[in-house]
């Protein structure tokens, strides 16, 4: 019974968010029929006339949550291009909705256009535009995407925002509250799907740009990331789905406060401070280069879902530094319930730089000395602001109400080191290590026009 009952929300999940794609107001109508348009135009070259069927299908998803949170010192991120939640009860972190629009012009040419309302850091309407792309499959093997799509590189990535589509209260903050920061994608990708050993193997690669507004602490983190370069290879087999990522990303534009930090730094002459170049030079954010790589796992059979995701990102680049994280989650079906537990890790994966405080000359006179050790004391806070070591234990229970819509209530405790807080924005400056308990509720739902 539970097989089957999930092989039918399976069904519908896959019917709402096949490659993820919502819709709103006047612009995306205007791209609607332009769209049309061209597929009707395209499918007077098709020799056959059930090829030229114009399609066009609207559904959708949204979650009404709740958090309570035990800490007034932290506040939560859900992910760093959402606000922090700042009050002990609110809405913000889990609350969403999208509006998404399949288009089919022919049996080989469609459209997909995805938005998603949130508590975004942005104030951009265009940020919240998820997917919108057109996608050309020749055969059942390949498939070619242009336009935004998601980079592929992790388990939720194509639905990581329909709460319905998965286990828990949230995407696992450790694994996916950064990463979230290259979840879309403006450019191409090509996949490619065959066979093998009884299984079927996708593999997928995707160029393009994309641009990027988090909440850091108290502030605005905007980034522009150029050459992103997403490599995927994903393999199922019954029961069983083993995912590899990878992905390299280039830093073109920052607009953040250490701008202004790195200008006056680079002022500085070498004959007073010779570190002083080279601190401007770590924490300088264009041309710096990142790699992610992700390895994941999924069973999912009769009661039992397991899945873990393990993740690492190598940086060049003071401001983001260097970390491993994953977790693991176990989930076991009883009727329409489901009850799981998660833990999930995050940290630096080496002890960041530490540099040596200026010497400068008794005989300077003490307003320049002030402002050169203000600028060490910045450059020290400004790499070390991006520090991170947390582990959380969740516990929670899924309840499946109708084959559309379910409630999940989950425990959150995590372990927080005094020195990396970086998913956290401070309300005060912590004493020693800190512990945090996180209460959700949720009510989400998918549903098909």
């Amino acid at each position: 019974m539970p097989e089957k009952r999930t092989k039918k929300l399976n069904w519908i999940v896959d019917k709402v968010v096949d490659n993820s794609p919502r819709i709103i107001g006047g612009s995306v109508l205007l791209l609607l029929a332009h769209l049309s348009v061209a597929g009707q135009a395209q499918a007077r070259t098709h020799d056959h006339p059930q090829q030229s069927e114009f399609n066009l299908s609207i559904s959708g998803f949204g979650t009404l949550g709740v958090v309570r949170s035990s800490s007034d010192e932290l506040y939560f991120h859900r992910e760093l291009s959402m606000n922090a939640s700042d009050s002990e009860y609110s809405f913000k972190p889990d609350s969403l909705f999208g509006l998404q629009v399949n288009v089919d012009f022919t049996e080989s040419l469609d459209g997909i256009t995805q938005v998603v309302l949130k508590d975004r850091a942005s104030d951009t309407a265009l940020d919240s535009l998820e997917l919108l792309f057109l996608r050309y499959r020749p055969n059942r093997d390949w498939s070619l995407r242009l336009g935004r799509t998601s980079t592929d590189l992790y388990m939720l990535s194509e639905y990581r925002n329909v709460s319905y589509a998965y286990l828990w209260s949230r995407p696992i903050p450790e694994f996916y509250a950064i990463t979230s920061s290259i979840a879309k994608v403006d450019g191409v990708d090509v996949s490619y799907t065959h066979a093998l050993g009884g299984g079927s193997w996708e593999t997928k690669l995707a160029y393009g740009i994309t641009h990027s507004v988090l909440a850091v602490q108290a502030s605005r983190f905007e980034v522009d990331l150029k050459n992103v370069l997403a490599l995927t290879s994903v393999y199922t087999l019954d029961n069983w789905i083993f995912r590899l990522a990878a992905a390299w990303v280039e830093v073109d534009e920052l607009e953040f406060q250490t701008n202004e930090l790195v200008e006056e730094l680079n002022f500085v002459p070498d004959i007073l401070w010779p570190e002083a170049g080279v601190l401007a030079q770590s924490i300088d954010g264009p041309g710096k280069k990142l790699q992610y790589y992700a390895l994941g796992l999924q069973y999912d059979h009769m009661n039992w879902i397991i899945q873990s995701e393990l993740g690492y990102i190598n940086s060049d680049w003071g401001i983001i530094q260097s970390f491993y994280n994953g977790y693991l989650s176990v989930g076991y079906r009883v009727d329409e319930m489901t009850f799981y537990g998660v833990l999930a890790h995050i940290d630096n994966s080496e002890e960041p730089t530490r540099y040596v405080s200026p010497q400068l000359p008794d005989h300077l006179p003490l307003e320049l000395s002030g402002g050169i050790n203000a600028l060490y004391q910045g450059s020290v806070e400004a790499l070390s602001a991006s520090q991170i070591e947390q582990t959380t234990l969740s516990v929670g229970m899924r309840w499946d109400l109708y084959p559309n819509t379910c409630v999940k209530f989950q425990w959150d405790h995590t372990w927080i080191d005094s020195r990396g807080t970086a998913m956290w924005t401070q309300a005060q400056e912590l004493v020693g290590d800190a512990e945090v308990d996180l209460l959700s509720l949720n009510f989400s739902f998918i549903f098909s026009l």
